[in-house]
């Protein structure tokens, strides 16, 4: 297990979290659907930081902290996303299926990494890189946050 999926597991133990809140996407699905959502929003090949190539993305002001905001970010708060967290230890990045309103809590618990909050219908994902930068892609997110844009 990589660091950073460890210190993920480790926040959900923490915040005692169960599988109605968050599941870790199955290694056998997980290649398979990290594929899928490069292909969706990333131009070219695989690469480390994928923000570097997302297709037509757009930056959010910048936040103290991000995740504090995220309740009023994220478009829909009633359906689970994915979180893609970039683990470099891991063959694929770790998908996680969770509940949108405990993301800041679990983030919270963790030293700071790049993730990715993505929309299950592929409407929209959202992006926070090592440099702080909040990063979105996609027009319903960037409607949503028409006043939080830079």
């Amino acid at each position: 297990m990589g660091e950073v999926t460890k210190e993920v597991e480790d926040a959900i133990v923490t915040l005692e979290l169960d599988d109605n809140i968050i599941s870790k996407i199955d290694a056998r699905y997980n290649d398979i659907l990290y594929f899928d959502l490069l292909a969706h929003f990333v131009n070219g090949k695989d690469r480390r930081w994928w923000w570097e190539a997302f297709k037509s993305s757009f930056s959010f002001k910048t936040f103290d902290y991000s995740p504090d905001h995220f309740l009023k970010i994220i478009p829909d708060l009633t359906q689970k996303v994915w979180l893609m967290v970039e683990d470099d230890q891991e063959k694929f990045y770790p998908i996680y299926d969770v509940d949108p309103k405990y993301i800041c809590g679990i983030l919270n618990e963790c030293f700071g990494f790049e993730y990715y909050i993505i929309d299950k219908d592929y409407k929209w994902l959202l992006c926070e890189n090592h440099h702080g930068r909040l990063i979105g892609v996609g027009d319903v997110l960037k409607k949503h946050n028409l006043s939080l844009l830079d």
